[in-house]
């Protein structure tokens, strides 16, 4: 009897406490109205990048749409490492980073690669686009102060994905 009692009293206890753990409250209307604010430029920015992108049929183009694209999420992640210090801003951006580098820059600099052959007129381009790429992965990581963010865990991943994906531009 004195089993199945405690039995229920834990069973109790340990339902009590899963149904304390429901989803987090939503974030108060002035603090989505704060981050609505503080994202909208980056937001109207990658818009138009991916518009621009839609628009090119070649792939050396859309390659280098996708690096202004990169560069203006540089941009925007050393604003939030050394004005705000925010590191988890700093982690979103330098995630979007990643994908955007990832997922368009490299597939798009890549094919342009194999169909542009060596010694042709747009060859210089397309080594423009890779060394520019190239030097925004690296002022990504200069732009995030040691002594700060760049001790976040989140923080030290991204960038630790944006330097493996440089390699892709290896000469």
């Amino acid at each position: 009897m004195t089993r199945a009692a405690l039995l229920l009293l834990a069973s109790a206890v340990l339902a009590a406490w899963a149904g304390a753990q429901g989803p987090p409250p939503p974030l108060p209307a002035a603090t989505r109205v704060k981050l609505f604010k503080v994202n909208r430029s980056v937001i109207e920015s990658l818009v138009s990048h991916g518009l621009e992108i839609a628009a090119k049929d070649d792939p050396q183009d859309r390659a280098e749409e996708c690096r202004k694209t990169a560069r203006t999420l540089v941009n925007y992640l050393a604003r939030a490492a050394q004005d705000d210090c925010d590191a988890d801003r700093v982690a979103e951006l330098a995630g979007l980073l990643a994908e955007v580098v990832r997922d368009g820059l490299v597939p798009n600099w890549q094919r342009a690669r194999r169909e542009i052959p060596p010694g042709s007129p747009r060859e210089p381009e397309l080594l423009r686009t890779r060394d520019a790429a190239a030097a925004d992965l690296d002022a990504a990581r200069a732009a995030v102060p040691d002594a700060t963010v760049a001790g976040h865990p989140r923080v030290r991943q991204a960038l630790d994905r944006l330097a493996e994906l440089k390699t892709a531009f290896a000469r």
